[in-house]
């Protein structure tokens, strides 16, 4: 996984597939198949386990926005706290490089993108419902422009960012925005 996030799908090389695994290029075959099977086996991971830290984030916040805003600080602090983490996100890396022109690629993202926007959506209306966000508003636009900006967040994070400046513009955004 960390390969295919660090350099990419068309930049990891079977050499450095074989020597992550460390397993013999046939045995690799063997056992992912082409290059394109396990990069999708190591997506749909990635892409589960975003999901799953994601929901336990909302699960364990006191409310809802306050479930959202985790998320995303957590999402900026994320390649500062763990070393070996490779900066920015592979999705949304993949949905640059690959999602273009790969069928499965661009389905995968979409049904990501899809069950992503309306956990936050979901947040979105229990916040309307408590009271702590006004109800007038589309819960379904608040939903996108979050989604628009962790992508942003994620791109940025791709290079040198300033974590402070992050977690500022993040708070920036969130309160013009709610």
């Amino acid at each position: 996984m960390k390969a295919f996030w660090d350099k990419g799908y068309e930049g990891t090389s079977l050499a450095d597939l074989v020597s992550v695994t460390g397993l013999h290029k046939g045995s690799l075959y063997q056992a992912f198949g082409d290059k394109h099977a396990l990069f999708i086996q190591t997506l749909n991971r990635y892409l589960a386990n975003i999901r799953l830290h994601k929901n336990q984030v909302l699960e364990q916040a006191e409310t809802p926005l306050g479930g959202i805003r985790a998320i995303l600080h957590h999402f900026i602090d994320m390649s500062e706290v763990e070393a070996d983490c490779p900066q920015g996100c592979m999705a949304v890396k993949m949905l640059v490089e690959m999602a273009p022109h790969d069928a499965e690629v661009q389905r995968i993202m979409a049904e990501h993108k899809n069950i992503m926007q309306k956990t936050i959506e979901s947040r979105v209306i229990e916040a309307q419902s408590s009271g702590e966000l006004e109800p007038a508003k589309s819960a379904r636009l608040i939903a996108s422009l979050i989604m628009i900006f962790m992508d942003g967040l994620a791109t940025q994070a791709t290079g040198p960012m300033d974590v402070s400046q992050a977690h500022a513009l993040l708070d920036g955004q969130l309160d013009a925005l709610l």
